[in-house]
C-alpha cells in the first residue's frame, strides 16, 4: 500500500516543489492541493489525519486549509495541466496500490469515460460471474 510519505516524496519529484515549504507561491499551493485532494479522496484520510500528517513533517496547519486545498484542486487543474499528469502518474501505480485506492480510481475515471468505453465496460461486468461480483459487493 502506497503511503502518504511516498505520495509526497512522489509530488515531490514530479513537481521540484517541495509541498513542506510554508508559502503561499501559487505553485506551491497548487501541488499542496493536489497532494490533499489524493490523500482524501483516494487514501480516505480523514482531515484530522491529513493534519497530523502535516504537523509529522514540521508544518502546522489547521482544517480549514485543509478544506479549502481540497476543494480549490478542482479549479487549479484548469488552469495548470500537469496537475492531472502527476494524480493520474501517482493513481496510476497499481502495483502500490490496495483494492481500496483502485476502486476510488476508477470512479473518477467513470464520468469522463466515452459512450463505447461504456458499452465496454459493461460488457465485461455483465459477463462477470454472480458470485464474484456478490463478493466484490461485500468487500
Amino acid at each position: 500500500m502506497i503511503t502518504p510519505k511516498q505520495i509526497a516524496d512522489e509530488l515531490i519529484k514530479l513537481s521540484k516543489i517541495d509541498i513542506f515549504k510554508i508559502t503561499r507561491q501559487r505553485e506551491y499551493v497548487e501541488v499542496r492541493s493536489l497532494f490533499n485532494y489524493i490523500l482524501y479522496n483516494y487514501k480516505k484520510m480523514g482531515y484530522t489525519k491529513i493534519k497530523e500528517f502535516y504537523q509529522s513533517n514540521d508544518w502546522y496547519i489547521n482544517h480549514a486549509t485543509i478544506i479549502y486545498s481540497i476543494e480549490s484542486y478542482q479549479q487549479h487543474k484548469l488552469y495548470n495541466p500537469d496537475l492531472v499528469i502527476w494524480l493520474e502518474h501517482i493513481v496510476d501505480n497499481i502495483n502500490k496500490m490496495d483494492n481500496f485506492t483502485k476502486r476510488e480510481f476508477i470512479r473518477g475515471k467513470i464520468n469522463s469515460l466515452s459512450n463505447t468505453d461504456i458499452d465496454e465496460l459493461t460488457m465485461v461486468i455483465s459477463n462477470m460471474p454472480e458470485k464474484t461480483r456478490k463478493h466484490e459487493q461485500q468487500v
